[in-house]
């Protein structure tokens, strides 16, 4: 009855911010400064989710936008969008975007997939093999009659096994971030803080 082998937006979502927050610069003070929720952790996150956008077109869906060679092209245009925009390529960023793109890849590959051809092509144009994990760690979504209770219940299940699997891990690069950006807590006020 499953219809989708990927995980839900919000779990792919869940693995951009992830990645975001993995690659920042580990700067305090700069750190300090960032709101909660920035910019990057923003990007990252729509660039995990953008590759259903073939969704809109299903005969293309799991083939190119699925595929590695988006998740490189995705990081060669955020290298040419940072140069652009700084003057200089920032390679961290760049590849924070290629990996949160290449993110929904691994994750809709360790996806339960009941619809044929199972997998994604994610070698696409190179080979049309399809590829797909024996292990189902991800429950497949349902986007048939998505307001039906089975439809719910199916992507409910799929939800929480992504809330199970992915929010302890955004959970600790939470914690990591913000205990970070507090700096120091020994130091009393009146002294100097410590240089990093």
């Amino acid at each position: 009855m499953m219809n989708g082998p990927m995980p839900s937006p919000i779990g792919h979502a869940l693995a951009g911010v992830a990645i975001a927050w993995m690659t920042e610069e580990p700067n305090s003070t700069a750190q300090a400064k960032k709101p909660a929720i920035g910019a990057m952790t923003i990007v990252c996150a729509t660039l995990a989710v953008f590759p259903d956008i073939d969704l809109l077109y299903r005969p293309i869906h799991r083939t190119a936008t699925h595929s590695l060679l988006a998740a490189v092209l995705t990081t060669i245009v955020a290298a040419g969008v940072t140069r652009w925009v700084t003057g200089r390529v920032g390679w961290r960023m760049a590849i924070a975007c290629g990996l949160a793109y290449a993110s929904h890849i691994v994750l809709d590959w360790m996806g339960a997939d009941a619809s044929v051809p199972y997998g994604i092509q994610a070698l696409w144009p190179f080979n049309d093999r399809w590829f797909v994990t024996p292990w189902a760690i991800f429950p497949g979504t349902e986007r048939r009659d998505i307001f039906a209770a089975w439809s719910i219940l199916a992507n409910l299940r799929a939800l929480a096994a992504e809330l199970l699997i992915l929010g302890p891990w955004v959970a600790v690069l939470w914690f990591r971030r913000t205990r970070r950006s507090r700096g120091p807590t020994s130091v009393p006020d009146d002294q100097p803080q410590p240089s990093a």
